[in-house]
């Protein structure tokens, strides 16, 4: 149990241009940690707007309620992906765990932007260390629950308060309660050593994705990109 009960874990979260983590960028960003030592529980919280470079889709604008006058004066992109994946880097490093909802899109946006502007991707600046996807968990221990699974409906079934959804840090801290609580209704979580995290997360990633394709397929779809396969960060393929 010691991963879970002195580990710090980090919330992570974007809010965006868009849906691909290839080509749309970051508006806002939010980290939320909790830390668990023999004191108790101490909480940190750092997030804040990013300028992309280029026009909010109204789109984008109409779920997170952030426009262009709004990061006119914000952080330049360069400069908060250099810092995003700094911090990323350095909690791996220190042993940290990063959570979220479907976090494989943040860190894949974060790796993604690494490479277009020049900068040393994820992988390129170490090893990628735990991350832990409260979406992932929930579809694997609670498989047959009929409905949405969106970060709304996880905090109502785990009985967490989302304070302002479609806030980077809301987000964020909302999912790393959801962990916790996953935490204590599935011991079977704690187990999984240090380690191994990423692989036991991977592989219950494909499980349902290779579900969800065969399900595409005989609908008469297009099955999943390969490179969604990839975890924690896709590949673009």
């Amino acid at each position: 149990m010691q991963l879970w009960t002195e580990a710090t874990y980090v919330g992570f979260d974007l809010e965006t241009t868009g849906i691909s983590p290839f080509s749309d960028s970051p508006v806002s960003y939010g980290f939320v940690t909790h830390q668990h030592d023999m004191w108790g529980l101490k909480v940190t919280r750092e997030g804040g707007l990013v300028n992309p470079g280029v026009p909010i889709p109204s789109e984008a604008s109409a779920i997170h309620g952030i426009n262009d006058a709004m990061v006119a004066d914000a952080p330049a992109l360069h400069e908060t992906v250099e810092r995003l994946a700094s911090t990323l880097s350095s909690l791996w490093r220190e042993g940290g765990v990063v959570v979220g909802m479907n976090v494989s899109y943040d860190l894949t946006m974060v790796d993604s932007l690494c490479r277009r502007l020049g900068l040393a991707s994820l992988k390129k600046r170490g090893p990628v260390g735990p991350v832990m996807d409260i979406l992932i968990l929930d579809r694997h221990f609670d498989k047959w629950r009929k409905g949405s699974r969106r970060l709304s409906d996880l905090c109502g079934q785990y009985g967490v308060i989302l304070a302002s959804a479609h806030s980077a840090s809301a987000d964020a801290e909302a999912a790393l309660e959801i962990f916790e609580v996953l935490l204590g209704k599935y011991p079977e979580i704690a187990t999984i050593p240090p380690p191994g995290v990423n692989a036991v997360m991977s592989t219950w990633h494909r499980e349902w994705l290779s579900s969800f394709s065969d399900h595409l397929v005989r609908k008469g779809e297009e099955p999943v990109e390969a490179g969604r396969f990839a975890w924690p960060i896709h590949e673009n393929k």
